[in-house]
């Protein structure tokens, strides 16, 4: 979308998304300023940082651009797909750097913003260690018998099926692990919203996470139907801030230590 002509050692970072805000806390750097996915001033508990210690920007989805202008920012950390409409404005404020996309995108994003933060040698060891941890996960899935992952998250108005282009997606195809036919496709994912096509969601094993259990979740209405009972895969909630939400280094870490626990009960069961 331009150029940026970033600091050399950028001190009062800004990022837009939880993934700038993952990927910055991974290479060392606490930003001055973020924006939250749920409510203003609410960080995903899964990152290692006090909601205090960053100002907020109010949701992702309308970032305060006076409070940014106000906290006098020295880079800005975003995504074309989010906030491209307000790459200008932005820019105005301070050096902006975009990715092109999130999601399966994630490791490039990695890459990208550590070019800007001045942080690739930080960024390398979080992609060596990523490899490391994806081979050991590889190895336990192959001793289960590959049995395919459904993973599955529950908005308030419909439920999700994701598939390979998209974070999740992404890291289960990194371990060579099966996915069911539903999800074995290109693209981000499938909305669903009638219960009547509830075996799309069936696999060995199901992976649910819940966008916000408290605000209503579509599957809680769904388990109370006779369709329920079509299922027949050992279901296991995941934490939706870090499987959908991070789309960072931290985040994938994560996602993979869940990743072991689960084929490790598979397995002896």
């Amino acid at each position: 979308m331009g150029h940026s002509c970033v600091p050399l050692q950028p001190l009062r970072v800004a990022v837009l998304d939880t993934g700038e805000l993952d990927t910055a806390l991974a290479l060392g750097v606490l930003p001055v300023a973020a924006t939250t996915p749920y409510q203003v001033g609410n960080l995903p508990a899964y990152l290692p940082v006090q909601a205090n210690s960053i100002a907020s920007l109010g949701i992702v989805q309308e970032p305060d651009l006076e409070r940014l202008l106000q906290l006098q920012p020295d880079l800005i950390l975003g995504s074309k797909l989010r906030h491209g409409k307000i790459y200008q404005q932005l820019s105005a404020i301070a050096p902006t750097v975009f990715s092109e996309s999130i999601g399966a995108s994630w490791m490039d994003n990695l890459k990208l913003f550590a070019s800007a933060l001045n942080r690739t040698d930080k960024a390398t060891q979080w992609q060596q260690q990523f490899a490391q941890q994806c081979d050991r996960v590889t190895a336990l899935y192959a001793r289960t018998g590959r049995p395919p992952v459904s993973v599955v998250r529950s908005m308030q108005t419909h439920i999700r099926l994701y598939l390979t282009d998209s974070f999740i997606g992404s890291i289960l195809q990194r371990c060579s692990i099966r996915r069911p036919p539903s999800q074995n496709v290109s693209g981000f994912a499938v909305r669903l919203r009638s219960p009547g096509k509830i075996t799309q969601l069936d696999a060995p094993l199901i992976l649910l996470s819940e966008y916000s259990e408290t605000q209503g979740s579509l599957i809680q209405s769904w388990q109370q139907t006779p369709f329920w009972r079509l299922l027949e895969g050992k279901l296991h909630p995941v934490n939706d801030s870090y499987w959908m939400l991070g789309i960072g280094p931290i985040a994938a870490k994560n996602v993979l230590n869940d990743l072991q626990n689960i084929l490790e009960t598979y397995a002896v069961n």
